[in-house]
């Protein structure tokens, strides 16, 4: 997916909300934001809107002078969500299919999100995605996959959303043993990172690995070969959240057997993807040809 001019007031956005976060003063924050807006003027018109705002967000975090401005969020949102996880798990462990219970735990996970919604209500989000179903919903070609056994990749998105996925976790592990939980090697806005994934508990249902970058989704070319292995090998992968999306809908590298578990929180994600902005989706990659 290719970066849109609409895509352009969420990069400052991202931008200045880092610049909060980590305590600059007003003056400062305009300093910073006129400087990058040069750079931000400058995207890659054939690159997603991910990987363009990484490269701006590297460079406000140098001039900020820290790499993890969203910390204390991330921790904060981690304790919000493993303290809903019995209540969830009971849910789940209660309904008529649990395992697609667990896919709407998991997308409405996805609300925490400081890029694209950061004053989100999880608890309300949580009770909308558990009585609606989503709207494009591509369940049975997931579960003829899934049913095939072998390896399943799940590629995490956010912080505190981490914690949910280890719901859907321990249902996919009904299915096969070669589990695979993916996440950041460093921080970026509040993506998940190894230290999450720990403290959520993921490495106790998974192998967890790291993508061998801190950019926002995938990019192919800057992963780490151990990615690369696990990706290709995986029967079955579970993309998440938007960042994800941006950057490996449509292509070869991510093939049919990817599907895209997100909250369509942006027009420009929702015309994308031909959803009403807000709504759930559980959608299966589409090939298509970038020549």
């Amino acid at each position: 997916m290719q970066v849109s001019v609409d895509c352009i007031p969420c990069i400052i956005r991202q931008v200045i909300n880092s610049s909060r976060e980590a305590g600059v003063d007003p003056d400062e924050q305009y300093r910073i934001l006129t400087t990058l807006l040069p750079l931000i003027s400058r995207v890659d018109p054939l690159k997603s809107p991910a990987e363009n705002a990484s490269v701006i967000l590297f460079e406000a975090y140098r001039m900020i002078g820290n790499n993890d401005p969203f910390k204390k969020v991330k921790e904060s949102s981690n304790r919000l969500a493993l303290s809903m996880r019995p209540f969830l798990d009971r849910v789940i462990g209660h309904s008529e299919d649990p395992l697609l219970t667990a896919i709407k735990v998991a997308v409405a996970g996805n609300i925490i999100d400081v890029a694209a919604s950061p004053d989100h209500d999880v608890r309300a989000t949580l009770e909308e995605e558990l009585n609606r179903t989503p709207e494009r919903l591509d369940y049975r070609a997931f579960l003829d996959l899934l049913k095939k056994g072998g390896p399943v990749v799940v590629i995490g998105d956010n912080s505190g959303e981490i914690c949910f996925d280890f719901l859907l976790l321990a249902q996919l592990r009904k299915f096969t043993k070669e589990l695979f939980y993916v996440v950041k090697s460093g921080p970026i806005l509040n993506d998940a990172t190894l230290e999450d994934a720990q403290e959520a508990g993921i490495d106790l249902l998974a192998t967890v690995v790291t993508t061998g970058n801190n950019y926002l989704g995938i990019v192919p070319d800057l992963s780490s070969e151990e990615f690369i292995r696990v990706f290709r090998e995986a029967h079955l992968v579970i993309a998440k959240g938007q960042a994800n999306y941006e950057t490996l809908e449509g292509t070869p590298f991510a093939g049919e057997k990817t599907f895209f578990l997100l909250l369509a929180k942006c027009p420009v994600i929702a015309n994308h993807l031909g959803v009403k902005c807000g709504s759930s989706v559980l959608a299966q990659n589409r090939v298509r040809d970038y020549q």
